[in-house]
């Protein structure tokens, strides 16, 4: 029988399973593996709360660095709370010390406990169909957790099968970036044939499939290809532990070429769909764009940590504010820039004719939440003044909730983080092809098109767009599609663009309500932000340092 997987607390995993056994203390994978992985225990059922565990793991990217997203670490988004740890990665000021965002013990626990499962699953009397599906999940979160260190830090040691113990003293070199990358390629390629096909039935929701490998093979390729790890290499020494050593053309079109590949064979399936209410996929228990999410109980959490300031009956706390930046690469309607004359577009009702999704990632002046306008003018509800926390631009983040706009009381709902969703798939084949080929790929553009959609513009991009605008349109719409889903972090760092994007201020709107209830809308200052060459990649954790000597620092550090 097929089970969704729910992320519940580490310490009730057993207790799901029955109470025969006295538990130990300590981690899961310190347990006894008699205990956890039970000869006469004919259904697997503590086996399976093991591997339950490694899914927990996963990334989540709710509010998760005090109490922000990882966006009010980029020019999208900034941190409403004074004294955000987020503010140590916008700022700069983290190395080998300290780092908010360090998931280097993290990540080394789940491939610890995946090699732990991958050890013992043998010893359960469970019908071998079961054990081969549950063994392909589990290497999956192996070649995910070596892909989050892979994108933070370059090459990292590759444990392959090896447990290890606290008592042994592993001294393990970093393996070079290549390796790393055909190590999980190669993974991922192994356990193709071993996962469950998506069937487009919601009975698969949460667990591993054979497009769930795929989706993450084609973010793995697209990352190698991109200019961080290619010609745009920073390291001047061990350049190998930070990317590719042949940066040849042929070499780096090979790679851009093999991203597009992974990328079709995946759209080529035709299982998935875009969803045409672009706010239902973030609450929908069963969405057929989502490929994997952090799958959750329901919840409100969303809505109080990030919803506007003056529902107090609601707890919102409004911890995003969402910049201007942001806010003007939605395009109006008619497919023009804010900035062009001929837009349409008028400064004193800056939402009004723009693209379909900005209603459904703002909350901004005058729209509708919980039976009543939302009020970000000076002294309004929602933006009071002093020293509350509250909207530093004039703006809430309202993606990932739920229409509430005429609701009475704050319901609980899928909030289900989504780590892989179909569009990004077309986004990733449009940027390869682009980036392969010296002229404009129709191929590229349908795909493009096939994600602005959304948008509800007059006009599609023509196939005579030249290359350069071709791929600002990409980047664009990456931006505005997949917002706050942890790609424009990673994005702005593997195009090299981060130093020019993060350099200087960031905005947002001052708002006037007159006296003749209409409102003045002033572009202010909310802060600056900068970047320099050695945020590309992060510091290995200093502590590590200290226990293998063997490790190699990354450059700049």
């Amino acid at each position: 029988m097929k089970k969704l997987i729910y992320i519940i607390p580490a310490f009730a995993l057993f207790a799901t399973v029955g109470c025969n056994k006295n538990l130990e203390e300590g981690p899961l994978e310190n347990l006894d593996s008699s205990f956890i992985f039970d000869p006469v225990d004919k259904n697997g059922s503590y086996a399976e709360q093991f591997l339950n565990d490694i899914y927990g793991n996963m990334p989540n990217g709710w509010n998760r660095i005090g109490n922000s997203m990882l966006d009010a670490a980029t020019d999208d988004a900034v941190p409403s709370q004074r004294g955000s740890s987020i503010e140590d990665l916008r700022f700069g000021r983290f190395d080998a010390f300290g780092n908010p965002d360090d998931v280097w013990t993290a990540r080394y626990t789940s491939i610890r406990k995946v090699n732990v499962f991958l050890a013992n699953i043998g010893k359960v009397p469970i019908i071998d169909e079961t054990k081969d599906f549950w063994k392909a999940e589990a290497r999956f979160l192996r070649a995910y957790s070596y892909f989050e260190l892979l994108k933070r830090y370059g090459g990292v040691p590759l444990m392959g099968d090896r447990i290890g113990t606290l008592a042994e003293d592993l001294q393990l070199p970093r393996s070079s970036f290549e390796a790393c990358v055909n190590y999980i390629s190669a993974e991922l390629d192994a356990i193709k044939p071993l996962v469950r096909t998506y069937t487009n039935s919601g009975g698969d929701y949460g667990r591993i499939t054979n497009t769930a490998i795929l989706a993450l093979q084609s973010r793995l390729h697209l990352y190698a290809a991109s200019p961080l790890f290619n010609a745009g290499n920073l390291a001047i020494a061990d350049r190998e532990l930070t990317g590719y050593t042949d940066v040849s053309a042929g070499a780096v079109k090979a790679r851009w070429e093999k991203a597009a590949a992974v990328a079709k064979e995946l759209i080529d399936l035709n299982v998935h769909t875009i969803e045409s209410n672009y706010t239902g996929v973030f609450i929908t228990r069963n969405s057929k764009e989502i490929i994997l999410s952090y799958l959750r109980a329901n919840t409100s959490d969303v809505e109080q940590n990030n919803g506007p300031v003056g529902y107090t009956q609601f707890s919102h706390r409004g911890y995003t504010s969402p910049t201007e930046e942001l806010a003007e690469v939605f395009l109006m309607k008619n497919g023009k820039s804010i900035t062009d004359p001929t837009s349409g577009y008028d400064p004193n009702t800056p939402n009004v004719g723009r693209d379909n999704r900005f209603q459904s990632v703002f909350f901004y002046n005058g729209v509708r939440w919980m039976r009543r306008p939302v009020e970000t003018f000076e002294g309004g509800l929602d933006r009071p003044g002093g020293n509350r926390t509250q909207t530093q631009t004039g703006y809430y983040l309202r993606k990932f909730m739920y229409d509430a706009n005429n609701a009475t009381s704050l319901g609980t709902q899928p909030h289900n983080f989504p780590l892989f969703r179909y569009p990004e798939i077309f986004l990733n084949y449009a940027e390869a092809l682009t980036e392969a080929h010296e002229t404009t790929q129709s191929a590229a553009v349908t795909a493009l098109n096939r994600i602005r959609n959304r948008g509800g513009f007059a006009n599609p991009v023509p196939n005579s767009v030249s290359r350069d605008d071709l791929r600002q349109l990409i980047r664009d719409e990456r931006r505005v599609e997949l917002c706050f889903e942890e790609h424009r972090y990673w994005d702005i760092r593997r195009w090299m663009i981060a130093k020019q994007v993060l350099s200087g201020e960031l905005h947002g709107q001052r708002i006037i309500r007159n006296d003749d209830g209409t409102f003045t809308y002033t572009r202010i200052s909310v802060g600056q932000v900068n970047f320099s060459d050695r945020m590309h990649l992060y510091a290995i954790p200093q502590g590590e340092m200290y226990r293998n000597r063997n490790l190699k620092q990354n450059p700049l550090w």
